[in-house]
């Protein structure tokens, strides 16, 4: 066969196979007219969204158990955690004759024989005291509940759904002798624990009474917002 034989029928086979993948473009594109909502996804398109979502996934997962917002509390153990209006004479005659307590009175109660244990009177106008100081952080634990499915991916536009804040770290400090400037109270290390143990359960509730988790959110959100629009995102929105 001839060379210019040769060119002619390669350039049919070319001509024929062009000719077949016309077909299947066109057929492909009234089909897409003909069945709305119908859509095909592409592996590379799937992939690249796959990709997406891990980078995402890893690079939010490096904030994870941020503690967007920290709150130092210092507080006067027992006084701060006494109701001025206390009548304690009252309680304790409730209690000596199995009267009903309400909680509050029950609370107020627990206080009391603890810091009887300790050697403070509160039914003395003068007693020992210790100065706590309570630092509190809240953020997004994203360690355990942020997966995949919580991000949605729209062209441009990208859709969160974060796991709720919580209290990520409570620390109580030891008070320092060579530094403390108010007088040491004389507790054992059991002593102490509980003492930290009742100041830790009330500065809980005063935190999250102060909005602590609320501040959290709003941080960590605008935190993780602005890591998204940096990497070319142009609409980040936070669902629950």
């Amino acid at each position: 066969m001839s060379g210019h034989s040769k060119n002619k029928h390669k350039f049919k086979i070319l001509k024929f196979i062009l000719i077949i993948l016309f077909i299947l473009l066109f057929s492909f594109i009234i089909l897409i007219i003909a069945v709305p909502g119908l859509s095909f996804k592409l592996p590379f398109m799937y992939n690249t969204k796959s990709s997406y979502t891990e980078i995402i996934l890893k690079e939010i997962h490096k904030v994870s158990n941020l503690s967007t917002v920290e709150y130092i509390y210092k507080s006067v153990f027992p006084f701060d955690f006494i109701d001025k209006d206390t009548d304690w004479k009252t309680i304790l005659s409730k209690e000596a004759k199995n009267d009903f307590l309400s909680e509050i009175e029950i609370d107020k109660l627990k206080l009391y024989n603890q810091c009887k244990s300790i050697g403070i009177n509160l039914e003395s106008n003068i007693y020992d005291f210790v100065v706590i100081t309570s630092i509190v952080k809240a953020g997004l634990n994203l360690e355990n509940g942020f997966h995949s499915d919580d991000i949605i991916i729209d062209n441009k536009n990208i859709t969160l759904r974060i796991p709720e804040t919580v209290i990520t770290n409570f620390t109580i400090e030891d008070p320092d002798s060579s530094r403390y400037k108010y007088p040491d109270m004389d507790v054992t290390p059991i002593q102490w624990k509980q003492i930290t143990e009742y100041v830790e359960e009330k500065i809980r509730l005063k935190v999250l009474e102060d909005g602590i988790l609320k501040n959290a959110e709003l941080r960590g959100n605008e935190f993780i917002k602005s890591i998204l629009l940096e990497s070319g995102w142009e609409n980040v929105t936070f669902i629950r």
